[in-house]
């Protein structure tokens, strides 16, 4: 199926930015296989989001309530980075992290065809406008990573204010709003009396430069404090 059919069908959730490229293009028929990677790589620089197809589909998510977790990141990872260089999505923290953890990313991503390196690049582009336009258009998004727990989350916030997510407006999808969609909202996502005590003091400004979620000073998860330093030598990541 695709996607327009699964929300026609009553799914309230749409997991993963390829799948909502894949709408588009009906012909990719067997999406268990490595296609549902490979192919959305190749088509979605050719999608033109002013067609109304596009716009068709993102007055059906609307009309449906449905809500997206595009996990971005790890397509980031996927269509950019290359055997040759440090993977894209960790490159902020990669020298940080274990040997062992950096040897696994040096394979790069995707294979990229002969020629084929701009369209690569120009798809993950167009992915990206996607998860804005759907934004603008009233979707709620979700903040989901499908990868490296941590600094994978920081990423994805990141790349909702490139597609064009106000970052005051990140913080709060990626709270109060996964809050909301888990229907957990009375319990989690800001801080109220009555709340669950989980709380990240921040060494920063996230509101106005969403980067800033990388500066984590302390950690209350359940009223029982964490302190980021114990946390990665344990870990085996550099501070």
């Amino acid at each position: 199926m695709i996607a327009s059919q699964c929300v026609k069908l009553g799914f309230d959730e749409i997991q993963h930015v390829n799948f909502l490229v894949l709408n588009f293009f009906p012909e990719v028929k067997d999406t268990q296989t490595r296609a549902r990677l490979t192919e959305p790589t190749k088509l979605a620089a050719r999608l033109d989001l002013d067609s109304p197809e596009v716009q068709a589909f993102a007055r059906l998510l609307k009309e449906h309530g449905t809500t997206l977790d595009p996990t971005m990141s790890v397509f980031e990872n996927d269509i950019l980075s290359r055997p040759t260089g440090n993977p894209v999505t960790y490159a902020p923290v990669f020298r940080r992290l274990p040997t062992q953890v950096r040897r696994s990313m040096l394979s790069g991503g995707l294979p990229v065809p002969d020629g084929m390196d701009t369209t690569f690049k120009q798809s993950f582009a167009n992915m990206v406008k996607l998860v804005g336009l759907l934004y603008k258009a009233g979707i709620p998004i979700e903040a989901g990573t499908d990868s490296l727990a941590g600094f994978t989350l920081h990423r994805e916030l990141e790349l909702d204010v490139q597609a064009g997510i106000p970052p005051a407006e990140v913080l709060k999808l990626a709270t109060l709003g996964a809050a909301r969609i888990m229907k957990k909202d009375t319990e989690l996502g800001s801080i109220a009396p009555g709340k669950l005590a989980d709380l990240v003091l921040i060494n920063g400004n996230p509101a106005t430069s969403i980067s800033d979620v990388r500066k984590t000073a302390l950690v209350m998860k359940d009223g029982v404090l964490y302190h980021p330093a114990e946390l990665y030598a344990e870990l085996g990541i550099q501070p």
